[in-house]
């Protein structure tokens, strides 16, 4: 990732995950092949490539609500990641590739790659707080909407 792919622009979706301990989170992202953006003790910027940002956040201790301190120790604890995956489209590798650097890394491949009814080969993991994070490309090129959604099972 060059300089230039550093920049802040506006982007049509950047999702913000609570993490239980910023830093740890921000590791194992970079081990999965995302570059830091920007990082402090309370949050970390993100990206997998342009327009594939993720912001990690500690959790806000809202027993100080003047200050609005942030707490990574927080004992109200919430929930996280149940029923929400985030789906990370590939370009400059193959689902295969994002799998392989994961298992290589100690990091365990929720769901192994393989190809999916709606055209696309995916791969799923789950962070350590628990957000599940598809990778994904698209399987065959030259199949259209409508040889895909015709061959899709009801």
């Amino acid at each position: 990732m060059s300089n230039s792919d550093h920049d802040i622009y506006p982007m049509p979706l950047f999702p913000q995950l609570t993490v239980s301990n910023v830093e740890e989170s921000t590791a194992w992202y970079e081990t999965l092949g995302f570059e830091v953006i920007y990082s402090m003790p309370v949050m970390s910027h993100v990206r997998y490539r342009k327009y594939a940002d993720i912001m990690l956040v500690a959790e806000r201790d809202d027993g100080d609500e003047e200050s609005g301190s942030w707490n990574e120790e927080s004992p109200q604890t919430p929930a996280r990641g149940n029923g929400v995956a985030t789906y990370i489209t590939v370009e400059d590798e193959s689902v295969d590739d994002v799998a392989e650097r994961a298992e290589e890394n100690g990091i365990e491949i929720s769901v192994s790659p393989h190809e999916t009814d709606w055209n696309t080969r995916e791969t799923t993991v789950h962070d350590p707080d628990g957000y599940e994070l598809v990778f994904s490309e698209r399987a065959e090129t030259d199949r259209d909407f409508g040889d895909v959604m015709g061959s899709v099972e009801e």
